[in-house]
């Protein structure tokens, strides 16, 4: 890795996992609507989260990633522009670019792709290893 993309990357990596204990500390304050049911021994949201990633997805998967997502896109519209920029150029579409262009301008970039970049590489991957009692009963009563 070039030395200034080992600066771009650790600017992203740390925005990046900033912007996930972000929505995790909000994820495992909501208790409302959650669908595991009374019984099943989970706190909050973001161990749903945690059980369905490391078990199974259930039938309102996708209402949680919508949600999951808002939450995501709302701390990065708070980013400043430089490290967005930095970000995107860790996604799919931004290594593309930068392998495409020689311009040394970003022009333009979609934020939903930082978005989906933080949620499947950071959040879901933290929620692949997170772990606790209660995340750890739920999945083996199952």
């Amino acid at each position: 890795m070039k030395y200034k993309d080992r600066i771009i990357y650790t600017i992203a990596d740390a925005e990046c996992k900033k912007v996930s204990r972000r929505v995790i500390r909000i994820l495992q304050k909501m208790t409302e609507g959650m669908q595991s049911g009374d019984d099943s021994g989970l706190k909050n949201i973001w161990d749903e989260v945690c059980a369905q990633v490391q078990h199974e997805e259930s039938i309102f998967w996708d209402a949680y990633i919508d949600v999951i997502k808002n939450f995501i896109e709302k701390e990065v519209e708070k980013l400043d522009q430089h490290k967005k920029e930095a970000i995107w150029l860790w996604t799919q579409e931004g290594i593309r670019w930068d392998n495409d262009t020689e311009d040394e301008k970003i022009t333009e970039y979609n934020e939903e792709d930082l978005v989906n970049y933080i949620l499947n590489d950071y959040l879901l991957s933290k929620a692949a290893d997170w772990s606790n009692k209660r995340i750890e009963r739920y999945i083996w009563s199952k």
